[in-house]
């Protein structure tokens, strides 16, 4: 009785005969599918399958001079709010600094620590 051939951890040529496949690096054929595929999705969901014009869709009521003023006012005072807490939160840290470096100047550390003055 023969022992079981283990499969050999090398490439055999006689029964696997060589295959070339080449993939450019350039021209990829499955994303130029996925690309034509999406492309013809989007078409289909937007409407413009034959090539029209799409049809223009507007947000809400449409867009006044008093609209757009009171959106501009808005993105000012929140504007404005941010500098003044980004300026609040900079003093209060200049503040904590100031503090610790008076408590530095003014302690000790060799009767704090313990440590014999020379």
């Amino acid at each position: 009785m023969k022992p079981p051939r283990l499969p050999s951890p090398f490439r055999n040529v006689r029964s696997a005969p060589n295959r070339f496949s080449f993939r450019s690096a350039h021209v990829d054929a499955r994303a130029i599918k996925w690309k034509e595929r999406r492309e013809a999705i989007e078409a289909e969901v937007y409407g413009h399958v034959d090539g029209g014009p799409r049809k223009l869709r507007f947000r809400g009521e449409g867009s006044t001079r008093t609209h757009r003023e009171g959106r501009l006012a808005s993105l000012q005072r929140s504007r404005r709010q941010a500098m003044f807490r980004s300026t609040a939160i900079l003093l209060v840290l200049l503040y904590a600094a100031w503090a610790g470096l008076q408590w530095v100047e003014t302690t000790d550390f060799a009767r704090e620590f313990l440590i014999p003055a020379d």
